[in-house]
């Protein structure tokens, strides 16, 4: 069976960019089992610096981490049922994929590729981007992207 190619969108990516700066901040936060390895994974693969904690040492309950002025945020999922009592939390995180914008793609690649899961290898997209994505310890997809031209 043929999927049929999606249509072509009616706006560009540097256009929905433009319109999404009228944002100050996203910070995803990641619902996990053990916030310090999901520390250790985005310090020791991907460089980021870790920022705060609750509490300051381990178990952490909530911590986040910079990379590149990015910030991640991760909380640990029995603190998160305490907080939230009857959230349904879903078993599946690929329900979710976190999308990094980067300015060098292919070098990111060349850097995670034997450290990483690797979902899809970089390739051109119909809609203006060179991505490619990657499944972390904990199951979540995260894909990185450079606008093309």
């Amino acid at each position: 069976m043929k999927l049929a190619r999606a249509a072509q969108p009616r706006f560009s990516i540097k256009e929905l960019l433009w319109e999404v700066r009228m944002f100050r901040k996203v910070a995803p936060m990641f619902l996990v089992d053990d916030v310090e390895r999901a520390i250790q994974f985005f310090q020791n693969v991907l460089g980021a610096k870790p920022s705060a904690s609750l509490p300051k040492s381990p178990p952490y309950e909530w911590a986040s981490v910079e990379l590149d002025g990015v910030e991640l945020m991760f909380w640990e999922k029995e603190a998160v049922w305490k907080e939230y009592s009857g959230l349904v939390i879903s078993a599946n995180p690929a329900s979710f994929i976190a999308y990094f914008y980067v300015e060098d793609v292919d070098a990111l690649y060349e850097r995670l590729r034997s450290k990483v899961e690797v979902l899809m290898e970089p390739k051109d997209q119909f809609y203006g981007v060179h991505e490619f994505t990657i499944r972390d310890p904990f199951g979540f997809v995260l894909t990185f992207a450079q606008v093309k031209g």
